[in-house]
């Protein structure tokens, strides 16, 4: 390789990669700025559908490490220390973000005008939409961009944003007036990129990642779901894949926390408890924050229920369920494990397993043959891979392994059914799903999907197919 193109050289200098060069001042312990929702360096996503008030909140989180004058607790957890919070926004005016962040500080923290106005002196805001032409020249906000090389990178915009945080803190001597962490509202109208792009989502999060280390900042994304989401009666079960994107929006962040009005069912409603000390208000009034998943000890592991109030305000309602509520849920939970297996079950599952993974294969070569020149976001209907794994690969023993599409919106799919193959795509990142649809995102690297080389689907086996499969 020309020295030209070599832009890492992992053997110089000699020893730099010895993990005893930093044993002594090593530690596991994770720094939070908002114990357990917020680490103080490096990413987190916060999700959830719209007007379920995530801008809203992130302006009260962003308010009360800004502040001066505030509460000990956010969300019933500790904050630790303060600083100034940069407020990216692609998608609301300078007069409406400032008249939420008014709100916040009036109503939500009941801070008097002069305590309002230090604090939002703390609070930086960057509106993209009520900049004019001359002041912001670019042709919209977006922080990353196709490079000449083919390689997703940051744009001026994102270097831009990156300068202006670093000159405000050099010229600050004290730790309390630098600029701490961002919050970017959102992904959807600043990220420059499909979400569901999963090289472009590396490349950003790597890129910023890389920028909180090196700045010591924290870097909060507003993200979206798809409006045909439909939740269960376990919300927290497969909550992270609820998140509008490729499979990276949940990996690469630090965090990712869900925020969704409060769920019913038929006759069940979610945290009744909750619901009957405010029996006057409606379920849109009640927002439920929690961690989806997280890549760091110590996240707070547990629901916090808030109720609006007017003016964009929320207050914390969250009390713990009666025991007789929680001694049904363990009952139930302790049910349910006790017979989720039979011996037989266990026995046979790894031949079961093996055999299922043929018929994965299967479903594997029918996109393939029916999306050859796939994109990112295109639609892969499951009916469209069944008919073509029954027309077109009816004489294979292997198509019996692929069952007409059962479950799969509230309901996990069955066993053995198309879109349970799917499922398994899914969690390889070839395909991603919303609500009940497939949507296409890449094939393996190395285009691993057209040999099948063996290798674990979550918790499946996918097997190379035969020279007869291959030929056909």
């Amino acid at each position: 390789m020309a020295d030209d193109v070599l832009k890492w050289d992992a053997t110089t200098p000699p020893g730099h990669w010895l993990a005893s060069n930093d044993l002594a001042e090593a530690t596991s312990r994770v720094p939070f700025r908002i114990d357990g929702w917020l680490a103080s360096v490096g990413t987190s996503v916060w999700f959830g559908a719209g007007s379920t008030g995530k801008t809203q909140l992130l302006l009260w989180m962003a308010a009360t490490i800004a502040s001066r004058q505030r509460p000990a607790t956010w969300l019933g957890r500790e904050v630790h220390g303060t600083g100034h919070v940069l407020i990216l926004t692609a998608e609301d005016s300078r007069k409406q973000i400032v008249g939420r962040l008014r709100d916040v500080v009036r109503h939500t923290l009941g801070q008097d005008d002069a305590t309002a106005q230090e604090t939002c002196g703390r609070l930086h805001v960057m509106p993209f939409l009520s900049m004019d032409e001359e002041e912001f020249q670019h042709p919209n906000a977006s922080l990353m961009q196709l490079g000449l090389d083919r390689l997703w990178e940051p744009t001026p915009v994102l270097l831009e944003i990156r300068r202006y945080i670093e000159d405000w803190n050099d010229r600050q001597a004290a730790a309390e007036d630098k600029i701490v962490g961002v919050v970017m509202d959102s992904a959807t109208s600043m990220a420059g990129f499909d979400t569901i792009d999963g090289h472009a989502t590396t490349n950003f999060f790597f890129y910023v990642g890389r920028m909180c280390e090196a700045l010591g900042i924290f870097w909060t994304v507003i993200g979206h779901q798809p409006k045909s989401v439909t939740i269960g009666k376990d919300p927290r079960l497969n909550a992270a894949a609820r998140l509008r994107g490729a499979a990276m929006w949940t990996t690469a962040p630090r965090m990712t926390v869900e925020v969704r009005l409060i769920q019913e069912w038929q006759k069940v409603r979610e945290a009744a408890h909750i619901r009957n000390d405010h029996p006057e208000r409606r379920r849109e009034d009640f927002v439920v924050v929690y961690v989806a998943k997280a890549s760091l000890p110590g996240v707070h592991t547990e629901e916090r229920y808030l109720l609006r109030q007017s003016e964009g305000a929320f207050i914390d309602v969250t009390r713990p369920a009666p025991a007789s509520v929680r001694k049904e849920i363990e009952d139930r939970v302790a049910d349910e494990n006790n017979r989720s297996k039979t011996f037989d079950d266990v026995a046979g599952e790894e031949k079961r397993v093996r055999e299922w993974a043929k018929g994965t294969s299967l479903v594997l070569e029918a996109i393939r043959a029916l999306f050859p020149d796939a994109k990112p976001g295109t639609l892969v209907p499951a009916s469209a891979v069944m008919k073509h794994c029954q027309t077109q690969f009816a004489g294979r023993p292997e198509s019996a392994l692929v069952k007409t599409a059962n479950g799969g919106g509230e309901t996990a799919a069955r066993e053995g059914a198309v879109n349970w193959h799917m499922d398994r795509l899914v969690e390889r990142s070839i395909l991603t799903k919303q609500g009940s649809r497939f949507r296409f995102v890449a094939w393996d690297q190395d285009d691993r999907i057209a040999a099948l080389i063996p290798e674990k689907c979550g918790n499946h086996v996918l097997e190379r197919p035969s020279a007869q499969a291959e030929q056909q």
